[in-house]
């Protein structure tokens, strides 16, 4: 598992870290930058995230994933619930 997140360093700036941990508790920080702004810190965490999702493959759904008509769940639109637990 892999996530961002930011932590304050000595010189009052805040650091983007990628935190990747193990379910034995064992981590690897990858450190991405430092920002002294707003602006800087959230174009760290968007190269950040930039960053975990290359690691992850696209799902490919066919040709005719987008000709689906609305309300169908294609292109982002909310799914229909067709059940309420497990079964």
């Amino acid at each position: 598992m892999a996530y961002v997140r930011t932590v304050k360093t000595a010189s009052e700036a805040r650091a983007v870290q990628i935190v990747h941990s193990s379910r034995r508790g064992s981590r690897d920080i990858e450190h991405i930058g430092s920002a002294h702004d707003d602006a800087a810190l959230e174009a760290l965490k968007a190269v950040a995230r930039r960053h975990l999702a290359a690691g992850q493959p696209e799902l490919d759904f066919g040709p005719d994933f987008t000709a689906l008509p609305a309300g169908s769940g294609a292109g982002g639109g909310p799914l229909a619930i067709t059940s309420s637990r497990m079964g």
